[in-house]
């Protein structure tokens, strides 16, 4: 005999209240409090407990291009920034060339100088 879907539902229904009858919540108020929150205390506190989901993989992946962004951005200032090895201005600079290479000229005798100095010791 086939049952009809109402009568199921409440055959199903009385067997759980049969079933559960003698178990009680003793939080029940506190349950209800933390889900329907009605003070703004209460809602804060709601908010604050409020579980959320964030993909890692993706924010993951962001995290490393902007920080590897942000690198080579102060990698690049710290380049720029650098001092010359000159105080000229490089429009004032003059080109030597020696021994078939060409070098800055304030470059070039400072590295002499350092090579002579290298060789008096």
């Amino acid at each position: 005999m086939r049952m009809k879907p109402g009568q199921e539902q409440e055959r199903i229904r009385a067997k759980l209240e049969e079933e559960l009858g003698e178990l009680h919540f003793l939080k029940s108020a506190e349950v209800v409090a933390r889900t329907h929150p009605r003070s703004l205390w209460s809602k804060l506190r709601a908010l604050w407990n409020y579980e959320l989901e964030l993909p890692l993989i993706p924010i993951g992946t962001g995290l490393v291009v902007l920080l590897a962004i942000v690198l080579a951005a102060q990698l690049q200032d710290t380049a720029d920034q650098a001092e010359p090895t000159s105080s000229l201005p490089r429009t004032e600079r003059q080109l030597v060339v020696a021994g078939g290479n060409t070098y800055w000229k304030d470059d070039y005798e400072r590295a002499v100088a350092d090579v002579e100095i290298k060789n008096e010791s």
